[in-house]
């Protein structure tokens, strides 16, 4: 095959960025340096970039003007779990979502008319897609698009896999969520949310309610059996909690020190007093045994409910307020108790 024949450069590399930019060419100042060489593809023969992709670390695939895929590398052909030779010739819109088929269809087109109007490469910044592998796997990858015009215009496709990158950002983010003692929410993911179902449910017409859960006599507790025994009596407590109101539920967090608080979706006052009932239940029923304690300790919790079904509340933190209001009534009639916002 013979090479690329030279093209005049007049102008920096032309920048195309998301949709919407017609057949423009406009030359951009200061721009990030291309992720390929792109004078290297102007003048190379294609054996030469093929051999030149082949050593690349990140999966590259190079595709003709009519979509089909000229050449991989070995880590294109393992991104796409597609046997390399295999690749060539498929159409490599089959491995893009519906969504992005279309766009990528237009913006194809686009580059070779810019190309050839122009007379210089054209190059995408990198955009986050889903890439449907030959196994069905969906997969989010970081797609960068070179557009080189030659008497064969070709786009050399550069992917990087999110997958790891999306994963350890997913653990930050639950760590960032989560209570270290108890594994239940924390108090920042409770107010983000709190907020979020407050939305959600209004927005509809639908009940939502909260119930704030602090355990009788702690301090007590940990005072006399030490702080160690204090810890896994809220570890307990929270499994307690955990087992009765699933994330499919609603939400159940540690408020703070020896307060527990849910937010319960879909609920009015009634339901939420059911929940409220069996956590209560589920408390009293608990043993230190197996830490060494006598059979005979135990612990309660006092409740305070509250619940915005006609628009009694203005905002989710009134609502909550009212919750905390019932709960110190709950503790001044005795303990134990559970009282429920009027």
């Amino acid at each position: 095959m013979t090479s690329s024949p030279k093209l005049t450069r007049s102008q920096h590399p032309l920048s195309l960025v998301g949709e919407g930019n017609g057949s423009q060419c406009t030359a951009q100042q200061g721009l990030v340096e291309p992720a390929l060489p792109l004078t290297f593809f102007e003048h190379a023969s294609i054996e030469t970039i093929q051999q030149f992709i082949q050593h690349l670390t990140e999966p590259v695939i190079i595709v003709n003007a009519q979509g089909y895929i000229y050449f991989s590398n070995s880590k294109g052909a393992d991104l796409l779990t597609c046997p390399q030779a295999s690749l060539k010739g498929q159409d490599w819109r089959n491995f893009l979502t519906e969504h992005h088929q279309a766009r990528y269809d237009n913006l194809l087109s686009n580059d070779i008319k810019l190309g050839k109007n122009c007379g210089i490469p054209v190059q995408h910044c990198a955009e986050e897609i889903t890439l449907i592998t030959a196994s069905g796997k969906a997969k989010d990858v970081e797609l960068s698009i070179s557009y080189i015009p030659s008497h064969e215009p070709l786009f050399v496709m550069m992917m990087h896999d999110l997958t790891q990158h999306k994963a350890e950002n997913q653990k930050l983010r639950k760590l960032a969520a989560t209570d270290s003692l108890t594994g239940l929410a924390n108090r920042r993911y409770f107010d983000e949310m709190l907020h979020h179902y407050w939305e959600e449910c209004t927005g509809k017409l639908r009940p939502i309610s909260v119930v704030i859960i602090d355990v009788d006599y702690f301090k007590v507790f940990n005072d006399q059996f030490g702080h160690i025994q204090g810890d896994e009596c809220l570890r307990k407590i929270a499994k307690v909690i955990a087992d009765i109101v699933p994330i499919e539920i609603g939400l159940a967090a540690r408020y703070g020190g020896e307060e527990f608080a849910l937010i319960l979706p879909s609920h009015n006052a009634k339901m939420a007093l059911t929940i409220a009932q069996k956590v209560q239940q589920g408390i009293n029923d608990l043993r230190f045994t197996e830490q060494g304690l006598r059979d005979y300790v135990s612990v309660s919790a006092s409740q305070g409910i509250a619940s915005e079904i006609n628009g009694q509340f203005r905002t989710s933190l009134a609502m909550l307020c009212a919750a905390d209001t019932a709960l110190y009534r709950a503790k001044a009639d005795g303990r134990d108790r559970i009282n429920t916002s009027l």
